[in-house]
């Protein structure tokens, strides 16, 4: 009987699995029939291969497909790079994570943020994605050293005091990047080749991010964003001349890292290993962090380790995951470690299907629960609207409930720009004369015209979310 048994198993489980495979053939093959997607998929059980699909162009001009070798820039998915050398250097004994910023930095006037501070976003340091030409030189890409000669000046303090709360900060890991750099005698790049990616078994993989590379590379994704004027989609660069994505291109640590579907896995299997790290060093990196009332401050039903969001589900025991988005290139890695399954998206066209979107299906799949095909991205259209009328909707507006928000509405010709409180100035597109939409995050604004009774407001849109403003004065 038992060996019948054995073989009703061993028919099932491959049923199973061979329906898995089914299932990803479809949702993909979908996408890619309706022009939905464009980037990697990888799908991995016990370090072996299930699913890896490449759909869309590396450079749609040369007709360039890509490949599951082909490089996208991972944006925040760099941080557990980022986070994994300075464990390197702590497992060595040449940091600790209490030491004290000033430790490495003394002009820096952010008083008690000490390292562990900024690996779990919990020092008060404000994000640099905010600065603009008011901080910094923007008609040129600005490298680490750049901003860390500007910070004294740009702030004195933080934000909060030290460990008192959670907020997801870029500047953190920039920092923690050139701590590397002190510590270890060696520049970021060098390090992290050496030390993470060559170890780890990644063949592919840099700190590198084309803007600012004085090299190219091949099979490398060119990234793409719809021109809702055109209606086509664009070079993401051409979309947005003097963008943050070109001046704080220069960045590594937060961001800067490129990679394949098939480094990452290589990265996710060496994390089951002592090949990086002994076991309890990496333990503390997956382990929640507190702060100092005790509370855990991540939230959204998660918490954050080094570089790396962290939850637990019933069914799925614990997941270690984090998405990044950069210059119209977006990415997830989701790693189920009790399960010992593997999820990786890479795009080079943010304005597709979302990869989050992307991956909550494919983890449906990957656990056996029900799912539906998702809507096909309906892109956006503009339509043409006179220089005197967005001339109207120009000025400062401020936020009526909310302390210290506002929205500076500019006009160049034709075009609308809405900059949001520190944020950078991003081009906004007219739906109808008083209606206008993002490309950039999905957000809308909508004006109400002046009257003899009401002062001008504009509405913005956001998550669900209603933000109202009122003008204070026209530019």
């Amino acid at each position: 009987m038992k060996p019948l048994l054995s073989l009703l198993f061993m028919i099932t489980v491959q049923a199973s699995a061979q329906d898995k495979i089914t299932n990803l053939h479809t949702l993909f093959d979908t996408l890619s029939a309706r022009k939905d997607f464009s980037g990697c998929v990888l799908m991995a059980e016990n370090g072996k291969v299930v699913y890896e699909k490449a759909i869309g162009y590396a450079d749609a001009d040369k007709g360039i497909p890509l490949s599951i070798n082909t490089l996208f820039e991972l944006g925040s998915v760099s941080k557990q790079f980022t986070a994994m050398a300075i464990m390197q250097l702590k497992e060595q004994g040449k940091l600790s994570y209490d030491d004290a910023l000033g430790k490495y930095f003394p002009a820096l006037l952010f008083k008690g943020v000490t390292i562990r501070h900024l690996l779990t976003h919990t020092s008060g340091i404000p994000d640099v994605l905010g600065w603009n030409k008011q901080q910094l030189d923007t008609s040129r890409v600005n490298y680490n050293a750049d901003i860390l000669q500007k910070l004294p000046q740009v702030y004195d303090s933080t934000i909060f005091a030290p460990g008192t709360l959670f907020s997801y900060s870029n500047t953190n890991y920039l920092l923690l990047a050139q701590i590397v750099e002190k510590v270890s005698g060696e520049p970021f790049p060098v390090y992290m080749k050496t030390h993470v990616f060559i170890p780890a078994g990644m063949k592919r993989t840099m700190v590198y991010s084309r803007r600012s590379a004085k090299k190219t590379v091949t099979d490398y994704a060119l990234s793409y964003a719809w021109d809702p004027r055109n209606n086509k989609f664009m070079e993401a660069d051409s979309m947005a001349p003097g963008h943050y994505n070109y001046y704080l291109d220069g960045i590594a640590g937060p961001y800067g890292i490129s990679s394949n579907v098939e480094d990452l896995l290589q990265w996710d299997q060496a994390l089951y290993t002592e090949q990086l790290v002994k076991k309890a060093t990496l333990e503390e990196a997956f382990t929640p962090f507190h702060l100092k009332d005790g509370n855990a401050g991540y939230g959204e039903g998660a918490d954050y380790g080094f570089g790396w969001i962290l939850s637990v589900d019933s069914a799925r025991g614990r997941v270690t995951w984090h998405s990044g988005s950069w210059a119209s290139y977006t990415s997830v890695m989701a790693r189920y470690t009790d399960k010992h399954k593997t999820i990786i998206l890479l795009s080079n066209s943010e304005q597709r299907q979302p990869v989050m979107t992307l991956m909550g299906l494919v983890d449906h799949i990957l656990f056996d629960t029900p799912y539906t095909l998702p809507e096909k991205i309906n892109l956006p259209h503009s339509i043409i609207v006179a220089d005197k009328q967005l001339q109207t909707l120009t000025g400062s507006y401020k936020s009526i409930l909310v302390p210290g928000m506002q929205m500076l509405i500019t006009a160049k010709g034709d075009r609308l720009f809405a900059k949001l409180s520190t944020q950078a100035s991003f081009e906004i597109y007219p739906s109808s004369d008083t209606s206008f939409f993002y490309t950039i995050v999905p957000a809308t604004i909508k004006f109400e015209k002046e009257t003899p009774s009401a002062q001008q407001k504009l509405t913005l849109y956001q998550n669900g979310q209603e933000y109202i403003m009122i003008r204070e004065h026209q530019q």
